[in-house]
């Protein structure tokens, strides 16, 4: 598709050749049989053949009309997608850059305007170097209006074309040619965007008129840097984030005044900081928070209406302060309605209260929509649904739909598997999770999914193997490992040290809170322990002794192991008062909030039987046996769980565990069969 040699696509009008033809005529003289084998009669009955298979086609073609322009005809009125141009100039270097970079300022100038729903850069994009028909991008991306265009480059002097096109039809609204020096590509842009709302007949005061035009550098070649940092940032890979951020500053550096340079600065910092993996990633991370608040502040300051720095001011307010990211993500909203990452982080800030979760589900349906070929979205919806509510089928759709813009979406094969571990598909999971970490050995959470899951299907050897092959010795899988493994003390250690590195993420959490459970009971040492739970799950006490429920992973673990130390410590009536709490607030997130009861499976039967209610755990463990949903880490909880100890050798609970241990074992058979096609490697 980048260099046709045949056909090339000619947007809203179909193909064209584009090889070289020539005629060529045999010389009857030295190839008698071949002019006799297609006469003049036989070519006549073809050419004859060949119209009235046209015309019957033309006839049923008018009855039953295609039924894509039915879908397109519901498209919003006001709505389009900017594409990104086309590079005329290939040989002239940053030609590239601008000809994305100049469409992408269009569209951000476009998307200020509330009068107008404008599909985002990551879906609009995404039809780069494809030759696909006008009607079909509308189609897909649910919009009336394509802008597209050119960028040519010779020396300093600047030819862009651009064309407005109905999706509806194919047709051309209107088309235009400006030639400017480099320099003055600012005013270019505002000219493009200018003549859009008046092709499509928006209105604007004079205010609306000045907010549309750029806040760009009037220095060119810092706008270059800043637009080549950006094409990085959106990769979303490491080291792109990192040369972002170097672009970045050589942007403010040509141009101290440059407010988007300032964003772009914080935006990549902060992004490489948290996907970085290593023991200093804590660290590296809250210094990058602390950093990204002046870059943001200038910015302001720069350019007060600025939506993109109140979207990353919210971004880095949210990992201290809700309320202040609410308002900052809602800030940018107002000032540019079509900005998807907003509704996104918006979203994910209101999706930290149970009570909020719908009012979270709109806003990230306004996101996709805004922004629909984005699989990030559909990862980040199915993760509402699947962690919020409890949703497995829903959120396995959505997923497997990001997989279909992109099979190899490594956070959509996390998010997939981990779903599957939930649902007791135990083999696929461990199939996709090879898949994440075979691509990127450095996924430290797929490390840590992929050995849960190879102790579920009692493969010992391999989790051992995942453990062993990780680049950088990691606290938190030694921790799963030697609990595995019966070491209570090393394994109590090791989660120890990996808490208060801030090692322990939420998801993997059970295993690492058991072994700190454990090793306190092994060395009898609960003092330590209670400091690790009460910090980690934000426990309070009010004036009258009564616990404040708070529990950030929303699994309880932190509070149910708080409760379980303070009796061990001889804090009995303390302990119990926080277990009967946590069994009030797992029933009112349930019911109340609808999150459901997957999360709940595994510690509201143990709370039962922590507080001597053992029938009471029985019943919720007979019950949640009916099926393998919710039975990941099963081995820990039935075999090695000190609260089930009183009740671990009556009949009910021996059935439960011979029923856990005949799917791990029908799961490990299924793996043995993937591993014998090649689809998941041997571990040894």
């Amino acid at each position: 598709p980048q260099e046709p040699r045949y056909v090339a696509g000619v947007r809203g009008r179909g193909y064209r050749l584009i090889a070289p033809v020539e005629e060529f005529r045999e010389d009857a003289a030295t190839s008698p049989s071949k002019q006799s084998k297609l006469g003049p009669l036989p070519l006549l009955l073809l050419v004859v053949t060949m119209a009235a298979a046209v015309l019957a086609w033309w006839a049923t073609s008018r009855d039953h009309p295609p039924q894509a322009s039915t879908a397109v005809a519901t498209m919003p009125l006001r709505s389009i997608a900017v594409l990104p141009f086309t590079d005329m100039s290939r040989s002239v270097p940053g030609n590239e850059t601008l000809a994305l970079g100049i469409p992408e300022a269009v569209l951000h100038q476009l998307a200020s305007l509330d009068k107008l729903e404008v599909i985002a850069r990551t879906s609009s994009f995404a039809f780069q170097n494809r030759a696909i028909d006008a009607r079909e991008i509308g189609r897909q991306l649910n919009t009336r209006y394509l802008l597209e265009g050119s960028v040519q480059r010779d020396g300093n002097q600047l030819r862009v074309t651009a064309q407005l096109i109905d999706a509806l039809n194919g047709e051309h609204v209107w088309s235009m040619r400006f030639d400017k020096p480099a320099q003055r590509v600012f005013e270019l842009q505002d000219a493009i965007a200018l003549e859009v709302t008046r092709a499509l007949k928006i209105s604007l005061d004079q205010a609306e008129t000045d907010d549309l035009k750029s806040q760009g550098s009037a220095q060119f070649e810092a706008y270059l840097e800043f637009l080549q940092g950006r094409r990085l940032l959106a990769t979303w890979r490491t080291d792109d984030m990192v040369s972002a951020q170097q672009h970045a500053s050589r942007a403010i550096a040509i141009d101290p005044r440059f407010a988007a340079g300032y964003v772009l600065r914080s935006v990549a910092a902060l992004r490489a900081a948290e996907y970085r993996a290593g023991p200093d990633r804590e660290k590296l991370f809250r210094e990058a928070l602390r950093d990204s608040r002046p870059l943001l502040a200038q910015a302001l300051t720069l350019n007060p209406k600025s939506s993109d720095a109140y979207a990353a001011r919210g971004y880095v307010n949210a990992f201290s302060d809700l309320a202040a990211a609410e308002l900052d993500y809602r800030k940018a909203l107002e000032l540019n309605p079509n900005n998807a990452e907003a509704y996104e982080g918006l979203a994910a800030v209101l999706y930290e209260n149970p009570a909020r979760r719908d009012e979270a589900l709109q806003l990230i349906d306004k996101a996709r929509k805004l922004d629909p070929l984005e699989p990030r979205l559909d990862v980040a919806k199915a993760t509402f649904l699947f962690y919020g509510r409890g949703e497995i089928a829903p959120a396995e759709n959505l997923l497997v739909h990001a997989l279909h813009s992109d099979p190899l979406y490594q956070p959509a094969l996390l998010r997939l598997a981990q779903v599957n571990w939930s649902a007791g598909r135990f083999a696929e999971a461990i199939k996709l999770t090879e898949q994440v970490l075979s691509a990127d050995p450095a996924a430290t959470q797929a490390r840590l999914v992929l050995q849960n899951l190879y102790l579920d299907v009692q493969d010992l050897q391999a989790a051992a193997n995942v453990t062993r092959s990780a680049p950088v010795a990691d606290l938190v899988l030694n921790a799963c490992l030697s609990l595995a493994q019966r070491d209570f003390r090393a394994a109590g250690i090791q989660a120890y040290r990996a808490a208060s590195q801030g090692m322990i993420p939420v998801v993997g959490e059970p295993l690492p809170i058991a072994a700190v459970r454990l090793g306190a009971r092994a060395r009898g040492d609960y003092r330590r322990a209670i400091d690790v739970f009460t910090d980690r799950s934000q426990t309070e006490w009010d004036a009258a002794g009564q616990p404040i429920i708070r529990d950030p992973s929303g699994l309880y673990l932190n509070v149910v192991g708080l409760g379980d130390m303070l009796i061990l410590a001889g804090q009995v009536e303390r302990g119990r008062r926080l277990l009967d709490a946590t069994l009030v607030a797992m029933e009112r997130e349930s019911h109340d909030f609808k999150s459901g009861e997957l999360w709940h499976q595994q510690m509201r039967p143990l709370v039962l039987a922590l507080l001597g209610r053992h029938d009471e755990a029985l019943l919720e463990l007979q019950r949640y046996a009916a099926t393998p949903v919710g039975w990941d880490t099963w081995w820990y909880y039935l075999e090695l769980e000190p609260g089930y100890e009183p009740i671990r050798k009556r009949a009910p609970f021996q059935a439960i565990l011979a029923v856990a241990q005949q799917h791990a074992a029908a799961e490990r058979e299924q793996l043995e069969k993937l591993r014998g096609i090649g689809l998941v490697p041997t571990r040894r």
